[in-house]
């Protein structure tokens, strides 16, 4: 797959680069030299594609599944400027453990949206396992991303506005404060995604700018 004409991305069976993705990668502001956490970063379509937008920075893709992992580098090495991005296979339970605390100055994340017996199965497993999983794990998503930030650090999530309630509590619960939120869907009807911005330590208030369509908030890498 070939994002904006430019980016190229191979993607583990079943899956594809949705608008969800598009909008996780154009959402990240990062000065050259920063490093990038992407937690569950799959075949790292956000991390390719932010770091065509966010050039000089440093990006390390984390899941637990190894195949997409493979694939994430086979792209890493076809893009027509060197991305410096590694990948690191190892389950967010093991991240405080596998990472020194404070290692990123961004963390991107786009966890499953649903919850194991509550969602449609997939006949792919590895589309199966994204879609999905305990109703612990966005809670391990945050925290990973905690320990992985600077102070001042940046935290970008994508989900379900059914979920804002616990990615808030979450977000409080370690130490991550929700800078903005953006609401995304069409202006006459429900947001369909929501964007949270968070801040590790910060006192800042928050912000909810109106709803977008997802096009104009998707930079694009040309």
């Amino acid at each position: 797959m070939i994002l904006a004409g430019k980016v190229k991305v191979f993607q583990d069976a079943g899956a594809s680069v949705t608008t969800d993705t598009l909008l996780l990668a154009s959402s990240l502001r990062a000065v050259p030299g920063s490093v990038i956490v992407d937690l569950g970063c799959g075949s790292g379509g956000a991390s390719l594609y932010s770091s065509s937008l966010n050039p000089g920075c440093r990006w390390i893709g984390v899941d637990i599944r190894y195949d997409p992992l493979k694939l994430m580098k086979v792209s890493r090495d076809l893009q027509s400027t060197p991305v410096d991005i590694s990948a690191v296979c190892c389950s967010l339970e093991t991240v405080p453990l596998a990472f020194s605390e404070g290692i990123a100055d961004a963390v991107i994340t786009n966890p499953p949206y649903g919850r194991t017996g509550s969602v449609r199965r997939s006949p792919h497993a590895e589309r199966d396992r994204s879609r999905s999983g305990s109703g612990l794990l966005l809670y391990q998503f945050i925290r990973g991303a905690a320990h992985l930030l600077v102070p001042g650090g940046d935290f970008l999530i994508i989900n379900k506005p059914s979920l804002l309630a616990e990615i808030l509590l979450g977000c409080r619960a370690f130490g991550i404060n929700p800078v903005a939120i953006q609401p995304v869907g069409s202006p006459d009807k429900p947001a369909e995604l929501i964007l949270l911005h968070g801040r590790k330590g910060s006192r800042e208030d928050l912000k909810i700018p109106p709803q977008s369509e997802p096009e104009p908030l998707i930079r694009s890498a040309q």
